[in-house]
């Protein structure tokens, strides 16, 4: 079933007219309506195929493929499969692979697409070899292979995908989720998978992949939601309390989530449990951040939408729209107590006179260059690195003077906010993936922790591939703290 929306949004107006009429397949519908929708499909995982409980051994392979992300239509992508298994399809979201606290993770990665790619993997600290920038390692040449072999030093959701070409890979489907599990998770009656996403589908089925103006002032958002990469569905929960790891693997749409009649409890950010986890009504997530929650269910059905996201630019983020449809079993039980949960998180030492880093960020969408992006005034690949010193803690304050909204992401390391717009941030917790909203300042803390040249960029990769992207050469000083 297809639905024609109406148009939302900011009145039309200004230098851009950024908001479309569309297709889509799944609008917000009365309840009645949501039987008919297919389930969530469940994220499929990885072979481990190393005997040892303490090593994790994946295959992985990047091929070309076709998916079904409309019923009937097959859409050619480029993807992941899992290549310990014989006759293994391109999936979308690829495999998802899972591991604990102290693993070593050896992912064996072959490239059999016609184009160069890596694997970047979002959020873990690691060897800057590991890190998947090619332009510390090289990129994985077509039908050559790449081992990634490191330890698991964090807990939480992560995911995976490609750093060349990274606006272009990851739209035609090149990602893929991990998690990392604690030695004391908390115990929930269900624990779920969101990969939240989106697609822009021509007629045809196949992907729009030349980006329009709009597409590279916002990142592209396509009219095609998708929940595990197929279209908004149902679950069906036998009730009591589950666990949801979220990630928003979209390149420029930012989700904001709000589930009928109950808040979620917010347990944990990008970087793993948080020390005191909190409720909300409403859970925004900008492309590439990770969130985990609770959430008591029984006694009726629910609906989790996303709702409208004003951007910068005159720009809007439709909503609400439906994403998942909570139906009861026919055993549901009544909503329980959400389990408690525990975590210690140190503060990184910073005071008044600790150093202070700034990135200002800076955004040419009309300029005579066409749109382009500027961290500092420099455009990347033509920055230089800015060097710093291995186990040093400065604060990091990221200026965004325009009407863009920016999530950056820096890579092998974790930031503790300080404060947005002088107002302190009234929680601790591990961050890689900050939202830097259209005016707005933001000051975070983050420690040197591992040598070698880390990239800072807009996780929106159409600003990051046309220069919102730094290099942060860490050389050898005083050791970790962490």
């Amino acid at each position: 079933m297809e639905l024609r929306l109406p148009t939302e949004g900011p009145a039309a107006g200004g230098s851009l007219m950024l908001v479309r009429i569309a297709w889509i397949a799944l609008g917000s519908v009365g309840c009645g309506d949501n039987a008919r929708l297919e389930p969530v499909p469940e994220l499929v995982r990885a072979l481990d195929v190393d005997p040892d409980p303490d090593v994790v051994e994946i295959n992985l392979v990047a091929a070309d493929g076709e998916v079904e992300y409309l019923a009937g239509r097959q859409t050619p992508v480029m993807g992941y499969r899992d290549g310990s298994i014989d006759g293994a399809a391109v999936i979308v979201p690829g495999p998802l692979i899972e591991a604990k606290l102290g693993d070593r993770l050896i992912v064996h990665v072959r490239n059999e697409l016609s184009i160069p790619t890596t694997v970047h993997w979002h959020g873990l600290r690691l060897p800057i070899e590991m890190d998947g920038d090619p332009t510390v390692n090289g990129s994985v040449a077509p039908g050559a292979s790449f081992d990634y072999d490191f330890v698991l030093r964090d807990t939480g959701f992560f995911w995976y995908h490609p750093h060349v070409d990274t606006d272009m890979q990851i739209e035609m489907g090149l990602q893929g989720p991990l998690v990392i599990r604690a030695p004391d998770e908390p115990i929930v009656e269900t624990e779920r998978y969101f990969v939240l996403d989106d697609v822009d589908l021509a007629g045809d089925g196949s992907v729009r992949i030349e980006p329009s103006h709009e597409d590279l002032v916002f990142g592209r958002r396509g009219d095609t939601l998708l929940v595990n990469g197929k279209p908004p569905g149902a679950i069906t929960t036998r009730g009591g309390v589950e666990r949801w790891r979220i990630v928003n693997t979209s390149n420029g749409r930012f989700f904001d989530l709000h589930l009928d009649g109950i808040a979620m409890r917010v347990i944990g950010w990008d970087g793993g449990l948080i020390p005191e986890p909190y409720e909300v009504e409403r859970l925004p997530i900008a492309p590439g951040e990770r969130y985990d929650v609770l959430v008591a269910l029984g006694d009726r059905p629910r609906m989790l939408r996303t709702l409208g996201v004003a951007r910068g630019h005159d720009g809007f983020d439709r909503g609400p729209l439906d994403l998942v449809y909570v139906e009861l079993a026919e055993d549901a039980a009544p909503p329980g107590a959400l389990p408690a949960t525990t975590a210690t998180i140190p503060r990184l030492p910073v005071s008044a006179g600790s150093a202070v880093r700034r990135f200002t960020l800076r955004e040419e969408v009309d300029g005579p260059a066409g749109t382009i992006f500027f961290i500092n005034d420099q455009r990347w690949p033509l920055n230089t690195p800015i060097p710093v010193t291995l186990g040093d803690v400065e604060i990091w304050e990221i200026v965004n003077d325009e009407d863009g909204d920016h999530p950056m992401h820096v890579h092998g390391h974790f930031f503790q906010v300080l404060d947005r717009d002088g107002v302190p941030e009234p929680r601790l917790g591990w961050k890689d993936t900050i939202a830097i909203g259209a005016r707005s300042t933001v000051r975070a803390a983050l420690q040197y922790e591992e040598p070698g040249k880390w990239m800072f960029h807009c996780q929106i990769p159409e600003h990051a591939e046309r220069g919102m992207t730094a290099d942060v050469e860490v050389t050898p000083g005083s050791s970790s703290t962490r």
